[in-house]
Protein backbone atom coordinates (compact mmCIF):
# COMPACT_ATOMS: atom_id res chain seq x y z
CA UNK A 1 0.00 0.00 0.00
CA UNK A 2 1.49 3.19 -0.97
CA UNK A 3 0.18 6.36 1.32
CA UNK A 4 1.15 9.80 -1.06
CA UNK A 5 -0.85 11.94 0.68
CA UNK A 6 -1.84 13.28 3.97
CA UNK A 7 -5.20 12.23 3.59
CA UNK A 8 -4.64 8.31 3.18
CA UNK A 9 -2.91 8.44 6.36
CA UNK A 10 -5.85 10.87 8.71
CA UNK A 11 -8.55 9.71 6.64
CA UNK A 12 -11.48 12.28 4.79
CA UNK A 13 -15.43 11.64 4.98
CA UNK A 14 -16.52 11.85 1.10
CA UNK A 15 -19.71 13.55 1.24
CA UNK A 16 -23.30 13.54 -0.91
CA UNK A 17 -25.70 15.79 0.64
CA UNK A 18 -29.51 15.06 -0.77
CA UNK A 19 -28.68 11.03 -1.94
CA UNK A 20 -29.76 8.27 0.70
CA UNK A 21 -27.88 6.63 3.70
CA UNK A 22 -25.34 5.33 3.60
CA UNK A 23 -23.86 5.93 0.42
CA UNK A 24 -23.90 9.61 1.65
CA UNK A 25 -21.32 9.40 4.06
CA UNK A 26 -17.98 7.19 3.16
CA UNK A 27 -15.32 7.69 5.75
CA UNK A 28 -11.92 6.61 4.27
CA UNK A 29 -10.62 6.72 8.10
CA UNK A 30 -8.45 3.64 8.79
CA UNK A 31 -7.94 1.09 11.73
CA UNK A 32 -4.21 2.47 12.48
CA UNK A 33 -3.99 1.99 16.41
CA UNK A 34 -4.90 -1.71 15.92
CA UNK A 35 -2.20 -2.01 12.93
CA UNK A 36 0.40 -0.20 14.66
CA UNK A 37 0.28 -1.44 18.33
CA UNK A 38 0.37 -5.13 18.07
CA UNK A 39 3.18 -5.94 19.77
CA UNK A 40 4.39 -2.98 20.99
CA UNK A 41 5.78 -2.92 25.17
CA UNK A 42 2.61 -2.13 26.98
CA UNK A 43 4.91 0.65 28.50
CA UNK A 44 5.09 2.79 25.24
CA UNK A 45 1.24 2.28 24.11
CA UNK A 46 0.71 5.85 25.54
CA UNK A 47 3.84 7.87 23.55
CA UNK A 48 2.87 5.59 20.40
CA UNK A 49 -0.72 6.62 20.43
CA UNK A 50 -0.14 10.37 21.69
CA UNK A 51 2.17 10.39 18.53
CA UNK A 52 -0.01 8.78 16.25
CA UNK A 53 -2.92 11.15 16.80
CA UNK A 54 -2.19 14.65 16.51
CA UNK A 55 -5.54 15.80 17.54
CA UNK A 56 -6.02 15.20 21.40
CA UNK A 57 -2.33 13.92 21.73
CA UNK A 58 -2.83 14.34 25.04
CA UNK A 59 -6.44 12.67 25.62
CA UNK A 60 -4.91 10.00 23.82
CA UNK A 61 -1.63 9.45 26.21
CA UNK A 62 -3.57 9.32 28.87
CA UNK A 63 -6.57 7.12 27.75
CA UNK A 64 -3.96 4.18 26.82
CA UNK A 65 -1.85 4.73 30.26
CA UNK A 66 -5.27 4.26 32.41
CA UNK A 67 -5.94 1.40 29.90
CA UNK A 68 -3.08 -0.84 30.48
CA UNK A 69 -2.56 0.50 34.19
CA UNK A 70 -6.14 -1.18 34.78
CA UNK A 71 -5.55 -4.22 32.30
CA UNK A 72 -2.09 -4.67 34.45
CA UNK A 73 -3.87 -4.55 37.79
CA UNK A 74 -1.95 -1.61 38.72
CA UNK A 75 -3.74 1.25 40.85
CA UNK A 76 -4.66 4.00 38.86
CA UNK A 77 -2.26 7.45 38.86
CA UNK A 78 -3.56 10.36 41.29
CA UNK A 79 -6.42 12.20 39.49
CA UNK A 80 -6.09 16.04 40.19
CA UNK A 81 -3.23 16.20 38.11
CA UNK A 82 -4.58 14.11 35.42
CA UNK A 83 -7.72 16.36 35.51
CA UNK A 84 -6.33 19.16 35.44
CA UNK A 85 -4.26 18.17 32.84
CA UNK A 86 -7.36 17.14 30.94
CA UNK A 87 -8.67 20.82 31.56
CA UNK A 88 -5.77 22.31 29.76
CA UNK A 89 -5.44 20.22 27.32
CA UNK A 90 -8.98 20.54 26.38
CA UNK A 91 -8.80 24.33 26.78
CA UNK A 92 -6.10 24.88 24.15
CA UNK A 93 -8.07 22.59 21.57
CA UNK A 94 -11.25 24.34 21.85
CA UNK A 95 -9.53 27.74 21.54
CA UNK A 96 -7.45 26.35 18.52
CA UNK A 97 -10.87 24.88 16.99
CA UNK A 98 -12.43 28.31 17.58
CA UNK A 99 -9.43 30.68 16.50
CA UNK A 100 -8.37 28.65 13.53
CA UNK A 101 -11.32 26.59 12.12
CA UNK A 102 -14.30 29.44 12.44
CA UNK A 103 -12.72 31.94 10.34
CA UNK A 104 -13.23 29.97 7.37
CA UNK A 105 -16.19 27.96 8.56
CA UNK A 106 -18.50 30.13 9.06
CA UNK A 107 -17.60 33.38 7.65
CA UNK A 108 -18.49 34.92 4.42
CA UNK A 109 -16.49 36.26 1.85
CA UNK A 110 -14.25 39.11 2.98
CA UNK A 111 -15.61 38.55 6.43
CA UNK A 112 -13.66 35.51 6.76
CA UNK A 113 -10.38 36.93 6.04
CA UNK A 114 -11.09 40.08 8.40
CA UNK A 115 -12.31 37.45 10.72
CA UNK A 116 -9.45 35.60 10.56
CA UNK A 117 -6.80 38.25 11.27
CA UNK A 118 -8.76 38.76 14.31
CA UNK A 119 -8.83 35.78 15.84
CA UNK A 120 -5.42 35.51 14.62
CA UNK A 121 -4.38 38.31 17.01
CA UNK A 122 -6.76 37.36 19.89
CA UNK A 123 -4.73 33.58 19.41
CA UNK A 124 -1.70 35.82 19.99
CA UNK A 125 -2.23 36.85 23.27
CA UNK A 126 -3.98 33.93 24.89
CA UNK A 127 -1.56 32.78 28.13
CA UNK A 128 -2.46 29.48 27.05
CA UNK A 129 -0.09 29.23 24.60
CA UNK A 130 2.61 31.87 26.19
CA UNK A 131 3.65 29.97 28.48
CA UNK A 132 2.60 26.45 27.72
CA UNK A 133 5.15 24.61 30.83
CA UNK A 134 3.98 26.92 33.61
CA UNK A 135 0.10 27.49 32.94
CA UNK A 136 -0.64 25.42 35.74
CA UNK A 137 -2.06 27.70 39.01
CA UNK A 138 -1.56 24.71 41.03
CA UNK A 139 -4.59 25.48 42.99
CA UNK A 140 -8.05 24.23 41.82
CA UNK A 141 -9.43 26.73 43.53
CA UNK A 142 -8.07 29.48 41.14
CA UNK A 143 -8.36 29.33 37.52
CA UNK A 144 -6.45 27.44 35.46
CA UNK A 145 -4.37 29.87 33.62
CA UNK A 146 -3.41 33.15 35.37
CA UNK A 147 -5.01 35.89 32.84
CA UNK A 148 -7.11 33.02 31.23
CA UNK A 149 -10.50 34.12 32.23
CA UNK A 150 -9.00 38.09 31.52
CA UNK A 151 -8.69 37.25 28.06
CA UNK A 152 -11.52 35.45 27.59
CA UNK A 153 -14.18 38.16 28.41
CA UNK A 154 -11.91 41.02 26.37
CA UNK A 155 -11.15 38.71 23.17
CA UNK A 156 -14.24 36.43 22.96
CA UNK A 157 -17.61 37.04 25.47
CA UNK A 158 -17.25 41.00 25.67
CA UNK A 159 -18.44 40.37 29.33
CA UNK A 160 -18.29 38.65 32.38
CA UNK A 161 -17.38 34.78 31.90
CA UNK A 162 -19.86 33.81 35.13
CA UNK A 163 -22.52 36.00 33.24
CA UNK A 164 -22.26 34.43 30.37
CA UNK A 165 -22.39 30.88 31.79
CA UNK A 166 -25.24 31.71 33.74
CA UNK A 167 -27.21 33.01 31.23
CA UNK A 168 -26.29 29.93 28.90
CA UNK A 169 -27.39 27.86 31.75
CA UNK A 170 -30.75 29.07 31.72
CA UNK A 171 -31.92 29.40 28.12
CA UNK A 172 -29.06 28.27 25.63
CA UNK A 173 -30.82 29.14 22.37
CA UNK A 174 -32.22 32.21 23.84
CA UNK A 175 -28.77 33.72 25.39
CA UNK A 176 -26.93 32.30 22.19
CA UNK A 177 -29.48 34.32 20.10
CA UNK A 178 -29.47 37.37 22.75
CA UNK A 179 -25.31 37.61 23.14
CA UNK A 180 -24.73 37.19 19.44
CA UNK A 181 -27.06 40.15 18.18
CA UNK A 182 -26.40 42.75 21.02
CA UNK A 183 -22.58 42.16 21.42
CA UNK A 184 -19.38 43.46 18.85
CA UNK A 185 -16.61 41.15 18.26
CA UNK A 186 -15.23 38.92 15.46
CA UNK A 187 -16.57 35.70 17.79
CA UNK A 188 -19.89 36.72 17.81
CA UNK A 189 -19.85 38.13 13.73
CA UNK A 190 -18.94 34.51 13.26
CA UNK A 191 -21.93 33.22 14.96
CA UNK A 192 -24.38 35.46 13.26
CA UNK A 193 -23.03 35.03 10.12
CA UNK A 194 -23.54 31.02 10.58
CA UNK A 195 -26.91 31.48 12.37
CA UNK A 196 -29.69 31.31 9.14
CA UNK A 197 -28.10 27.71 7.87
CA UNK A 198 -27.59 26.36 11.28
CA UNK A 199 -29.88 27.44 13.62
CA UNK A 200 -32.35 25.02 12.11
CA UNK A 201 -33.40 21.53 14.33
CA UNK A 202 -31.63 18.35 13.04
CA UNK A 203 -32.22 14.59 13.42
CA UNK A 204 -30.03 13.21 16.67
CA UNK A 205 -28.98 10.45 17.63
CA UNK A 206 -29.15 9.38 21.29
CA UNK A 207 -26.60 10.99 23.54
CA UNK A 208 -23.47 8.52 24.01
CA UNK A 209 -23.18 8.31 27.81
CA UNK A 210 -22.09 4.72 28.33
CA UNK A 211 -20.10 5.75 30.94
CA UNK A 212 -22.81 6.23 33.63
CA UNK A 213 -22.46 2.86 34.73
CA UNK A 214 -20.07 -0.02 34.97
CA UNK A 215 -22.04 -2.25 33.48
CA UNK A 216 -22.41 -0.19 30.62
CA UNK A 217 -18.55 0.16 29.71
CA UNK A 218 -18.46 -3.76 30.27
CA UNK A 219 -21.03 -4.16 27.52
CA UNK A 220 -19.00 -2.07 25.26
CA UNK A 221 -15.38 -3.85 26.18
CA UNK A 222 -17.45 -6.92 25.12
CA UNK A 223 -18.71 -5.11 21.42
CA UNK A 224 -15.25 -3.93 21.09
CA UNK A 225 -13.49 -7.86 21.38
CA UNK A 226 -16.34 -9.86 19.87
CA UNK A 227 -17.91 -7.61 17.10
CA UNK A 228 -14.45 -6.90 13.98
CA UNK A 229 -15.05 -3.79 12.94
CA UNK A 230 -16.78 -2.49 15.53
CA UNK A 231 -14.63 0.84 16.34
CA UNK A 232 -15.34 1.92 12.37
CA UNK A 233 -18.98 1.96 12.57
CA UNK A 234 -19.86 1.60 16.50
CA UNK A 235 -23.47 1.53 17.87
CA UNK A 236 -24.72 1.24 21.42
CA UNK A 237 -27.43 -1.02 21.82
CA UNK A 238 -28.06 -1.28 18.25
CA UNK A 239 -28.47 2.52 17.89
CA UNK A 240 -26.05 4.95 16.44
CA UNK A 241 -25.00 7.60 19.12
CA UNK A 242 -23.65 10.81 19.07
CA UNK A 243 -21.06 12.47 21.28
CA UNK A 244 -19.22 16.30 22.07
CA UNK A 245 -19.19 18.87 24.75
CA UNK A 246 -23.20 19.01 24.43
CA UNK A 247 -23.38 14.91 25.78
CA UNK A 248 -21.04 15.39 28.72
CA UNK A 249 -22.23 13.61 31.68
CA UNK A 250 -22.47 16.64 33.71
CA UNK A 251 -24.57 18.18 31.50
CA UNK A 252 -27.76 18.27 32.95
CA UNK A 253 -29.96 18.99 29.96
CA UNK A 254 -28.17 18.17 26.62
CA UNK A 255 -31.65 17.71 24.76
CA UNK A 256 -31.68 21.70 24.10
CA UNK A 257 -29.00 21.69 22.47
CA UNK A 258 -30.98 20.67 19.08
CA UNK A 259 -29.45 22.16 16.62
CA UNK A 260 -25.97 22.51 14.66
CA UNK A 261 -25.71 26.32 15.74
CA UNK A 262 -26.63 25.45 19.30
CA UNK A 263 -23.84 22.73 18.98
CA UNK A 264 -21.46 25.22 18.20
CA UNK A 265 -22.54 27.33 21.42
CA UNK A 266 -21.46 24.41 23.45
CA UNK A 267 -18.34 24.52 22.51
CA UNK A 268 -18.14 27.56 23.45
CA UNK A 269 -19.49 27.13 26.74
CA UNK A 270 -17.40 24.64 27.46
CA UNK A 271 -14.56 26.94 26.86
CA UNK A 272 -15.94 29.22 29.13
CA UNK A 273 -16.31 26.18 32.11
CA UNK A 274 -13.14 25.01 31.70
CA UNK A 275 -11.96 28.39 32.05
CA UNK A 276 -13.59 29.29 35.42
CA UNK A 277 -12.29 27.57 38.92
CA UNK A 278 -13.81 24.63 40.14
CA UNK A 279 -17.30 24.41 40.96
CA UNK A 280 -18.48 20.76 41.87
CA UNK A 281 -20.17 19.55 38.72
CA UNK A 282 -20.41 22.97 36.78
CA UNK A 283 -16.64 24.15 36.00
CA UNK A 284 -13.07 23.88 36.36
CA UNK A 285 -11.13 20.39 36.74
CA UNK A 286 -14.18 19.03 37.64
CA UNK A 287 -16.11 19.39 34.41
CA UNK A 288 -14.76 16.76 32.51
CA UNK A 289 -14.61 12.95 33.50
CA UNK A 290 -12.58 10.37 32.78
CA UNK A 291 -11.85 6.60 34.34
CA UNK A 292 -10.45 3.06 33.67
CA UNK A 293 -11.35 -0.57 35.04
CA UNK A 294 -10.17 -4.49 34.69
CA UNK A 295 -12.31 -5.82 31.72
CA UNK A 296 -10.75 -9.57 31.73
CA UNK A 297 -7.29 -10.62 32.70
CA UNK A 298 -5.08 -8.67 31.32
CA UNK A 299 -7.85 -6.39 30.02
CA UNK A 300 -8.41 -2.87 30.30
CA UNK A 301 -10.58 -0.10 29.07
CA UNK A 302 -10.28 3.43 29.44
CA UNK A 303 -12.63 6.30 28.39
CA UNK A 304 -12.11 10.39 28.83
CA UNK A 305 -13.84 12.93 27.62
CA UNK A 306 -12.11 15.14 25.43
CA UNK A 307 -12.78 18.12 23.32
CA UNK A 308 -14.25 16.32 20.56
CA UNK A 309 -16.64 13.69 22.55
CA UNK A 310 -15.99 10.78 24.62
CA UNK A 311 -13.01 8.67 23.78
CA UNK A 312 -12.38 4.80 24.50
CA UNK A 313 -9.43 2.79 24.52
CA UNK A 314 -9.46 -0.80 25.22
CA UNK A 315 -6.24 -3.23 25.37
CA UNK A 316 -5.71 -6.68 25.65
CA UNK A 317 -1.68 -7.50 26.84
CA UNK A 318 0.41 -10.50 27.12
CA UNK A 319 2.83 -10.89 29.82
CA UNK A 320 3.00 -9.16 33.14
CA UNK A 321 4.61 -6.08 34.40
CA UNK A 322 7.40 -3.59 32.47
CA UNK A 323 7.58 -6.44 30.38
CA UNK A 324 4.11 -7.34 29.11
CA UNK A 325 3.20 -6.88 25.26
CA UNK A 326 0.32 -5.38 23.11
CA UNK A 327 -1.95 -8.37 22.05
CA UNK A 328 -4.57 -5.80 20.67
CA UNK A 329 -5.45 -2.43 21.34
CA UNK A 330 -8.89 -0.85 20.14
CA UNK A 331 -9.27 3.14 19.73
CA UNK A 332 -12.48 4.34 19.78
CA UNK A 333 -13.08 8.18 18.84
CA UNK A 334 -16.11 10.46 18.51
CA UNK A 335 -15.87 10.84 14.83
CA UNK A 336 -16.62 7.12 14.35
CA UNK A 337 -19.85 7.72 16.22
CA UNK A 338 -21.04 10.90 15.06
CA UNK A 339 -20.20 10.23 11.10
CA UNK A 340 -21.81 6.60 11.01
CA UNK A 341 -22.96 6.26 7.85
CA UNK A 342 -26.56 5.47 9.43
CA UNK A 343 -25.92 8.29 12.22
CA UNK A 344 -27.30 11.84 12.67
CA UNK A 345 -24.98 13.70 10.04
CA UNK A 346 -25.93 11.12 7.70
CA UNK A 347 -29.59 12.17 8.61
CA UNK A 348 -29.16 15.12 8.05
CA UNK A 349 -27.47 14.84 4.97
CA UNK A 350 -29.83 13.06 3.57
CA UNK A 351 -32.43 15.87 4.26
CA UNK A 352 -30.60 18.68 2.26
CA UNK A 353 -30.89 19.28 -1.54
CA UNK A 354 -28.01 18.48 -3.59
CA UNK A 355 -24.78 20.70 -4.23
CA UNK A 356 -26.32 22.13 -7.19
CA UNK A 357 -28.41 24.36 -4.67
CA UNK A 358 -26.46 27.64 -4.50
CA UNK A 359 -25.05 27.46 -0.37
CA UNK A 360 -25.75 23.75 0.04
CA UNK A 361 -21.91 23.07 0.62
CA UNK A 362 -21.68 26.27 3.10
CA UNK A 363 -24.69 24.03 5.03
CA UNK A 364 -22.69 21.35 4.97
CA UNK A 365 -19.57 23.14 6.70
CA UNK A 366 -21.89 24.38 8.85
CA UNK A 367 -23.03 21.12 10.00
CA UNK A 368 -19.85 19.38 9.95
CA UNK A 369 -18.20 22.27 12.45
CA UNK A 370 -20.87 21.60 14.87
CA UNK A 371 -20.17 18.41 15.27
CA UNK A 372 -16.39 17.95 14.42
CA UNK A 373 -14.40 21.01 13.19
CA UNK A 374 -11.35 18.68 13.03
CA UNK A 375 -12.39 16.02 10.43
CA UNK A 376 -11.43 16.58 6.77
CA UNK A 377 -14.78 16.42 4.14
CA UNK A 378 -14.84 16.57 0.54
CA UNK A 379 -18.22 16.70 -1.62
CA UNK A 380 -17.98 13.22 -3.65
CA UNK A 381 -19.29 15.59 -7.11
CA UNK A 382 -17.28 18.45 -8.68
CA UNK A 383 -17.73 21.71 -5.70
CA UNK A 384 -19.84 24.53 -7.18
CA UNK A 385 -18.32 28.01 -6.68
CA UNK A 386 -19.46 28.26 -3.54
CA UNK A 387 -18.07 25.49 -2.02
CA UNK A 388 -14.67 26.14 0.15
CA UNK A 389 -15.07 22.75 2.31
Amino acid sequence: MTLSRPDDLAGVLRVAPGQARPHNLVSSRRDWAALLTRGVPATSLASRLGSLFSLCGHAHRLCADMAVTAALGRSTPARLNAAQDLQLETLREHVRRIGLDWPKQLALGPASEQARQQAHAALQQCPLFAAVASTRSGDPFNEPCPGLQQWLETQLLGMPAQVWLSQWEQDPAAWLRVWTEDSPGWLTGLLRQARPLADRATPAAPFLRVHTSEAGLRVLADCLVRQPGFTRQPLWRGQCAETGPWTRLRQATPEVINTPWLRLGARLAELVRLALADEAGRSGASWLTMGSMATARREGLAWVEMARGLLVHHVQLDGTGDDARVVSCQVLAPTEWNFHPQGAVAQALEQLPTPSTSGICREVDLLFSAYDPCVKHELMINHPEDCHA
